[in-house]
């Protein structure tokens, strides 16, 4: 449930933030799914005993976004995106609040420290269910909800 929280605030930070109405938000969405799939796959194929790991990591978040800026060609429509799946990366681990524990936000640094924090499992279900909700209210109708995954836009 965490994941509608983290993928529906995003898009709603995003634009609240950048007023970015032209910007192709699918980005904003998988950046901010990377990090769990990127850690998934790290912990199934059995590279790590953990299923947060580096992917959960504000030195790997920021890592992508200083390869993205340094290996893209300045004003291209692949920095763009780019940038926006880095946006929704650093969102995914502010609302996520893994931010609140430090042996995984400051990986490799605390890597031996207590979880002082754990969000319980019923606040994940109200997050994830003001995610949907969120989601639900801006795919008003199909129409809208073809038109965001051909192009990534809403329309207004």
């Amino acid at each position: 449930m965490i994941l509608f929280w983290t993928s529906g605030l995003s898009i709603y930070l995003f634009l609240y933030i950048f007023k970015d109405k032209n910007a192709d938000l699918r980005f904003i969405i998988f950046g901010s799914l990377f990090p769990v799939i990127f850690d998934s796959i790290l912990y199934f194929f059995g590279l790590t005993n953990q299923n947060v790991y580096i992917g959960h990591s504000i030195f790997f978040t920021v890592s992508l976004f200083f390869i993205f800026m340094i290996a893209t060609k300045r004003g291209s429509l692949f920095r763009a995106n780019s940038l926006l799946f880095s946006i929704g990366s650093f969102f995914y681990l502010v609302l996520s609040f893994t931010w609140l524990n430090q042996s995984i936000i400051l990986y490799p640094i605390f890597q031996n420290s207590e979880d002082i924090f754990s969000l319980a499992e019923n606040y994940k279900t109200a997050l994830g269910g003001i995610g949907i909700l969120y989601l639900l209210f801006k795919f008003r109708n199909i129409q809208i909800l073809k038109e965001f995954i051909n192009t990534g836009k809403f329309t207004y």
